[in-house]
């Protein structure tokens, strides 16, 4: 979105941008009530600094430059993890199943694989996961990241590629929801396979030409939008 003789409403940029700004807090930072400090301040400072907006560069690139910035700091503050953890993790035994009044198996289980798949981007520096969640769960050009970023396209497209490259390594292994066929021993694998969440998965993959995995899982696990609009 940009302007040159009309502004747009500050409520339009909320609503064409609050979806891939709530996936990108998300996705970037794993603890819950983090995600919603992240996200409500991300939109204060949207809506504070709005009315001096002049349209210098595309809305969408001002809109997730703050994003960005917000959510590097949070992501600074919690911590990697190294594949060897996040194997030593999954393999550490069965998750219990919940029971209460009103339990919804499915919905629990793609709640915890939601919650797995954030941890997954751990094992990538905050860096490479602010740029693979830029690209393969927002979409977002190349051209733009590397505006959003202030780095060379190339260079984007290189951390990119690495990332990549790691998650599908790890995921090839170890998620059957990415691949139906591996040995996946995680703690959650009894539960996924019980509501046949690799079928959806699978279902989705098919209907979407080239979807990626984190992509997809944008489309099938519950999707949040901590930020409460109060404008």
């Amino acid at each position: 979105m940009t302007f040159r003789d009309s502004k747009p409403a500050i409520e339009e940029v909320v609503s064409t941008y609050r979806g891939l700004v709530s996936s990108i807090c998300r996705r970037m930072i794993q603890n819950p009530e983090a995600v919603k400090d992240a996200e409500q301040e991300v939109w204060l400072e949207v809506v504070r600094s709005y009315p001096s907006f002049r349209g210098e560069s595309r809305v969408s690139t001002w809109v997730y430059t703050i994003t960005s910035r917000v959510v590097m700091d949070y992501a600074r503050k919690e911590r990697l993890h190294t594949s060897r953890f996040l194997r030593d993790y999954f393999h550490a035994g069965e998750a219990e199943l919940l029971s209460y009044p009103d339990f919804d198996q499915k919905i629990w289980v793609k709640e915890m694989c939601d919650k797995c798949l954030t941890g997954v981007l751990r094992c990538l520096d905050q860096e490479s996961r602010l740029a693979y969640v830029f690209r393969d769960i927002a979409q977002l050009p190349y051209g733009e990241i590397s505006e959003v970023l202030g780095r060379e396209e190339a260079a984007v497209r290189k951390i990119v590629s690495r990332a990549r490259r790691k998650l599908q390594g790890f995921l090839k292994d170890e998620c059957v929801l990415n691949n139906p066929s591996a040995r996946c021993r995680c703690r959650m694998n009894r539960w996924v396979t019980q509501v046949n969440l690799p079928e959806e998965y699978e279902r989705l993959k098919k209907t979407v030409y080239r979807l990626n995995f984190y992509r997809a899982s944008e489309m099938v696990l519950p999707r949040k939008e901590f930020w409460e609009k109060f404008i």
